[in-house]
């Protein structure tokens, strides 16, 4: 009887060794593969954000790019608008040179001329045709410069 039972003890330490071991054995697997599941989650998460922020940086370079395009565009036009405007600048220069020309002219022309509507002294004057002293001295110039 006394081998019946070591071979009993053996048989049953043995069997639960192997029993023992394997709930070990399958604890840990699915712990692992717990992990496992649990990092590969992570990573798709992660991925996810990724992808998020890849989209973010491309829309966000697209409104850049649409920044750009319309700076140059309002840059174009403002330097048209400053052309625009210099040109007009200059156009009012001489515009206010003619008035004073014409200005000049009219005082010349003054003390010869007659105010009284009925006067038989009265005579029409083109005032045009006459040239004041700024048009006679530039006219000069252009002559002499016209003849070296």
């Amino acid at each position: 009887m006394y081998k019946d039972m070591d071979i009993y003890s053996i048989i049953n330490t043995i069997v639960t060794v192997f029993l023992g071991g394997g709930w070990f054995i399958y604890y840990r697997a699915n712990k692992q593969k717990a992990q496992g599941e649990a990092t590969q989650a992570e990573a798709e998460g992660w991925k996810g954000m990724q992808e998020l922020y890849q989209k973010t940086i491309a829309d966000f370079d697209g409104y850049c790019e649409d920044m750009r395009k319309e700076r140059s565009v309002l840059k174009t036009e403002n330097n048209e608008m400053r052309e625009k405007y210099k040109k007009m600048d200059d156009e009012i220069l001489v515009l206010k040179r003619q008035i004073s020309r014409q200005g000049r002219k009219i005082e010349a022309l003054s003390p010869f001329l007659c105010n009284v509507v009925g006067c038989l002294n009265r005579k029409r004057v083109n005032i045009g045709a006459i040239q004041s002293d700024d048009e006679v001295s530039s006219n000069n110039e252009d002559n002499i410069n016209s003849m070296e």
